[in-house]
């Protein structure tokens, strides 16, 4: 009977160890389906960095294993199974969100992500979610049956036996996680999150931005100091220093001022066809009576819309993580409408969308806009786009134009919504994409055709009403709308292959400005982002921007963008942060990153002071006149 229990207990322990194993192995395959499938982490698969980040994610599996080890003794395996539901339910949020927005869920996103926000989204969400996805699931059945067999003849542990374990466990992870973390440069991580995730692992990505937030957010003193203020003085003083001509200076000078910021629209579709037909046939007519920037990056964040809304309104970088909108409502900034509000302008904002969404209700009185029209106010007499089930943009361009008050300067500030990802609603339209119906590029390529329709028809109408002449019109695209999952249909589209700074290269958006009595269009290549964008406008209708982080696109021959990750482009190279590599601009060959450290620092730095401005409501205690003063 001896011999038979020893077999007994034997058997159980083996079968015990195959179910730990199981669920380490298991968890690793979903970390390493995220970081291929997202296309965060490529080829070749036994590269030194996909090496580094399996080693880590490894060794920090042990280590959170270690911790079930010792905490639960006779529910072990319960609590294995529920760990394992929870990890793989932040794997599958992690690769969606990271496919429509190439970041990691961090813990500012999860503040933002309230019911409102997330029942606008679910469609878009639904549409990332791909058939080989399964994968998150197959192991719960297995894990499901050890569970069951396990569990009814679980025995507690000696307490020893358990440290053994738990220790074991501990100390391999932690020294095969110290083995590879001393060969990654840690000073990358604070301004890219994917930087982290890509060398080091998804869980490892988590535990640092969360470990970052409760440092700036809980344990910092949020107080400006004296070398915050020295900080932020010198980066002014060079930027307002820096000689600029005078090129249109006032050419539309007390004229009203338009903006529109358009869904989704990349530059890439700009003076493009398809079967014969261009895509964005009103755009590129516009064009030839405008100034064209056709070097503008977009530098939105986990803001996205709400960001590039941001950046055009105070000519500020927005949040690193998070949306600036949702963070940071309550901040002092000088914003564009704060400056037309001072010159008599009546100033609006519209969007046929909900007051709430993005917290617009809220930030706008930050930003200083007086009238703030949204989905309530429209009649949702037309819909196209997004779910369906919004208003068309046709109608929302209409509809506004009767709700501004024309008879005195104003400024507007239109934001689309129809050609918002997914692009489905617009599959079976009568614009012809050719090889590309029924795809992801198909679908986009006919949306950016629909709103282009109704910025033709927006355009006519201010014509007709007297407005295009006398008005300073401003239209931008707010950030990308083809993810880098869907990477290979745009390469078709654009008959190239695939690398890393070409892919840089494209992540533009078509910058268009009309001067009142414009009789000569220009197109200007200067690089920039759309924090350049209220600077220029500045030139335009002659004011003072010294608070703006941005240049002026007209007068300045500094071709630069800063994007919120941390990467940059110049004329010169193109550095990406998260592969911390330097690319030749033009040739797209790899250069030597120590040629460029110290010039990519002086970029980065205005990262930091802008984060210091925001996360210190620097504004709030330090006078505007301090600054221009300076």
């Amino acid at each position: 009977m001896k011999n038979i229990s020893n077999i007994v207990r034997q058997r159980f322990n083996f079968a015990e160890m195959l179910y730990w194993i199981l669920f380490i192995f298991c968890i690793l395959f979903k970390c390493l389906y995220f970081q291929f499938t997202t296309k965060l982490n490529t080829g070749p698969f036994l590269s030194s960095v996909n090496i580094t980040m399996i080693l880590s994610s490894f060794a920090i599996l042990l280590i959170l294993t270690s911790l079930i080890a010792i905490i639960f003794n006779k529910y072990r395996f319960i609590a294995l199974f529920v760990f394992n539901i929870l990890l793989t339910a932040l794997l599958m949020a992690d690769t969606n969100f990271f496919r429509y927005y190439y970041n990691l869920l961090t813990i500012p996103v999860f503040f933002q992500m309230d019911i409102k926000l997330l029942s606008s989204v679910d469609q878009s969400i639904m549409s990332l979610f791909l058939i080989k996805d399964v994968v998150y699931l197959m192991d719960f059945p297995f894990m499901l049956m050890g569970l069951v067999l396990l569990h009814k003849n679980a025995q507690k542990l000696y307490f020893k036996k358990r440290i053994i374990r738990a220790v074991s466990l501990l100390v391999v992870g932690m020294i095969t996680f110290l083995s590879v973390f001393r060969c990654t440069d840690i000073n990358t991580l604070a301004y890219n999150s994917n930087y982290s995730a890509k060398n080091l692992g998804v869980f490892y990505s988590h535990y640092y931005n969360t470990k970052l937030f409760i440092e700036e957010n809980i344990l910092e003193d949020d107080i400006l100091t004296n070398e915050d203020k020295a900080a932020i003085t010198e980066l002014y003083k060079n930027k307002n220093s820096k000689p600029t001509g005078n090129k249109l200076n006032g050419v539309a000078k007390g004229k009203n001022l338009i903006v529109v910021q358009m869904e989704a629209i990349q530059h890439f579709v700009i003076n493009r066809k398809i079967e014969g037909k261009e895509i964005t046939p009103n755009l590129n007519k516009l064009i030839k009576d405008c100034l064209y920037f056709d070097n503008i990056y977009y530098q939105v964040s986990g803001g996205n819309t709400s960001d590039a809304e941001f950046l055009i309104n105070t000519s500020m970088y927005p949040a690193k993580e998070g949306s600036v909108y949702h963070r940071f409502p309550e901040n002092t900034y000088y914003s564009l409408a704060s400056i037309m509000k001072e010159k008599g302008y009546d100033t609006y904002s519209l969007h046929g969308f909900e007051k709430y969404f993005w917290n617009r209700n809220e930030m706008y009185k930050a930003l200083k806009f007086d009238t703030f029209y949204s989905q309530e106010d429209f009649v949702l007499d037309d819909f196209a786009g997004w779910d369906g089930q919004t208003l068309s943009d046709s109608s929302f361009f209409r509809q506004s134009l009767d709700k501004i008050d024309v008879s005195k300067p104003f400024y507007s500030f239109f934001i689309t919504l129809s050609s918002h990802h997914p692009f489905n609603y617009f599959e079976d339209c009568d614009f012809f994409v050719g090889e590309f119906e029924g795809t992801f590029i198909g679908n986009y390529l006919k949306a950016a055709n629909y709103l282009d329709k109704c910025i033709g028809e927006f355009i006519d109408n201010l014509k007709q009403r007297g407005l295009y002449d006398n008005s300073l019109l401003v239209l931008y695209g707010d950030h990308s709308a083809v993810p880098k999952i869907e990477s290979d249909g745009l390469m078709q589209l654009l008959g190239i292959e695939y690398n890393n700074p070409d892919w840089t290269k494209l992540q533009k958006v078509p910058v268009i400005i009309h001067y009142p009595q414009q009789e000569e269009s220009e197109v200007i290549s200067t690089i920039g982002g759309q924090i350049d964008i209220l600077p220029t406008i500045a030139n335009l209708m002659d004011f003072d921007v010294p608070y703006a982080l941005g240049k002026d696109l007209i007068n300045n021959d500094e071709n630069y963008a800063i994007l919120r990750n941390g990467s940059v482009v110049t004329k010169d190279f193109i550095y990406l942060s998260d592969l911390k590599e330097v690319y030749d601009y033009t040739s797209g060959k790899p250069m030597n990153m120590n040629l460029y450290t110290e010039e990519i620092k002086s970029y980065i730095n205005e990262l930091n002071i802008s984060d210091t401005i925001i996360n210190k409501n620097a504004f709030k205690y330090w006078s505007f006149n301090f600054v221009k003063s300076h």
